[in-house]
């Protein structure tokens, strides 16, 4: 092997190891922070407080933090800090409920991006466009994982508030003020439901108004039919009624919503999975070609007639995935 395979392959394995730390940093911080916030929240949630940790356990941590990679954290978050940057990826990671801060998803996305290019470039035979490739992939991947998780943990969410609602109308029904009916919700639910509403029952704990601790959760998950919930919630509690009604015709209505959209779901698998054949087909064989025959592409880069495709090709490739996207996604 030559001195440049054996650089790449160096490159490769450290960029691993940066991306396997932070996921294992990832891991291991929420277990290290739930003793410190139950401690803090003791008296708001009467949840029982978290054995201290040893002065030695707590030193062993800090010694891990140092080091490289700990430096590389800290140098990326002063240069994120402040940014437009940082407050949108906190946000995205809040929805996704992935346990990494902006600095360590920076550093993870560079490390995956990195290690894509210089892999897909030595599959390549040292192949610039191989490597542009890889760039490309590794770049575009973890912000559409980070999508993927997040939808599906509304899509969950949603799926289970008309079960939630209907426990919150009977707890009501049963005598339940409005947070014990609320945190009947957080230890009979399940995730997200119960992670979500728990936060709001510690925000109102804490002195937030319910109604606005329960619109951040629907803020947070862009949930249109939980905003719903919470503008039933204001008009109850400025006009009065029978809230274990209102909650119980609420849960009514986003069940039939819910089996609506499956149905819909349902009808438009067959849309829905040709777009994605159609959409992904031209971009898997070119990447293809590009690693096993690049010459055959390389008129494309290297001639006027080929930027002029390529171009073509980039328009009418985007207006092709936004007319399947608008006709195999229906809005209600």
């Amino acid at each position: 092997m030559t001195g440049a395979a054996w650089l790449g392959i160096a490159f490769v394995v450290a960029g691993l190891a940066v991306t396997g730390w932070l996921v294992a940093e990832a891991a291991g911080a929420r277990s290290r922070s739930v003793g410190a916030i139950q401690e803090r929240l003791a008296i708001y949630t009467l949840v029982p407080s978290a054995p201290a940790a040893t002065e030695p356990a707590r030193a062993h941590r800090a010694e891990g933090r140092r080091g490289l990679l700990g430096a590389l954290l800290a140098v990326t978050g002063r240069l994120i800090r402040g940014t437009a940057m940082e407050a949108e990826l906190a946000s995205r990671l809040d929805q996704a409920a992935v346990p990494l801060q902006p600095p360590a998803w920076v550093l993870a996305h560079i490390a995956v991006a990195s290690t894509a290019a210089v892999l897909l470039a030595m599959i390549g035979r040292a192949n610039l466009a191989a490597g542009v490739l890889g760039l490309c992939v590794g770049t575009v991947a973890p912000l559409w994982v980070l999508r993927v998780r997040a939808e599906h943990r509304k899509a969950a969410f949603e799926a289970q508030l008309a079960d939630s609602l209907q426990l919150l109308a009977g707890s009501l029904r049963a005598g339940y003020s409005v947070p014990q009916a609320i945190d009947a919700i957080v230890r009979e639910g399940q995730e997200p439901v119960s992670t979500e509403f728990g936060r709001a029952l510690v925000d109102a704990r804490l002195g937030v108004p319910l109604e606005d601790a329960l619109e951040s959760v629907a803020l947070r998950m862009g949930s249109l039919d939980f905003t719903w919930v919470v503008m039933a919630l204001r008009i109850q509690h400025d006009v009065g009624g029978n809230l274990a009604e209102i909650m119980s015709n609420v849960a009514a209505t986003l069940r039939e919503r819910e089996r609506l959209r499956r149905q819909v779901r349902v009808l438009s698998a067959e849309g829905r999975l040709s777009a994605w054949i159609l959409g992904l087909l031209p971009l898997v064989f070119a990447g293809y070609l590009l690693l096993v025959r690049p010459t055959y592409l390389e008129p494309l880069w290297t001639t006027t007639l080929g930027w002029l495709m390529l171009v073509s090709a980039a328009v009418l490739f985007a207006v092709g995935i936004a007319w399947l996207r608008a006709v195999v996604r229906v809005k209600f």
